[in-house]
């Protein structure tokens, strides 16, 4: 089973693979839409944080986390804290993290290829976990930008 540096959450029954550099801020992202979403009563739930492994059933790309951190987030400055998690979810959404000068203002059409799954990808800006829960949210079509689904 392939390792990927990556940080995956779900988020009312989208699984979704958050990709970048070190330090780009993909636990931060995670972290912002797992608190976004939950205090907005709709099911998000942590997979895993900095590597995430990738199997390829059924035609569906699937997240785990592996056993050595499982159930482990970085919280920077402090190290691995413990936080409730789901071992494993289909993914259907990877946003890449990078450099602010490259990513479009717009969204344009971008699939990336795991175990060889094609997946959507939206690429946004990192280190700017704040303003990137909302084009989570649009991507998802949930509040505040569509009546997205219920809390599961």
């Amino acid at each position: 089973m392939p390792n990927c540096h990556a940080t995956a959450i779900v988020v009312a029954g989208t699984g979704i693979l958050v990709e970048g550099h070190s330090g780009s801020g993909k636990t931060m992202l995670a972290l912002e839409v797992l608190a976004f979403f939950q205090v907005a009563g709709i099911f998000a739930a942590f997979i895993s944080d900095d590597q995430v492994d990738l199997s390829a059933r059924n035609g569906r790309l699937i997240a785990s986390a592996p056993h050595s951190i499982a159930g482990l987030a970085e919280a920077r400055g402090l190290g691995p804290a413990k936080l409730d998690y789901v071992p494993a979810a289909v993914i259907d959404l990877a946003i890449l993290l990078i450099d602010e000068q490259k990513a479009p203002r717009v969204a344009e059409e971008t699939k990336i290829v795991h175990e060889g799954i094609a997946i959507p990808c939206v690429v946004l800006p990192q280190r700017q976990a704040r303003r990137a829960v909302h084009a989570v949210a649009a991507a998802l079509q949930l509040p505040p930008f569509g009546p997205g689904r219920t809390a599961v």
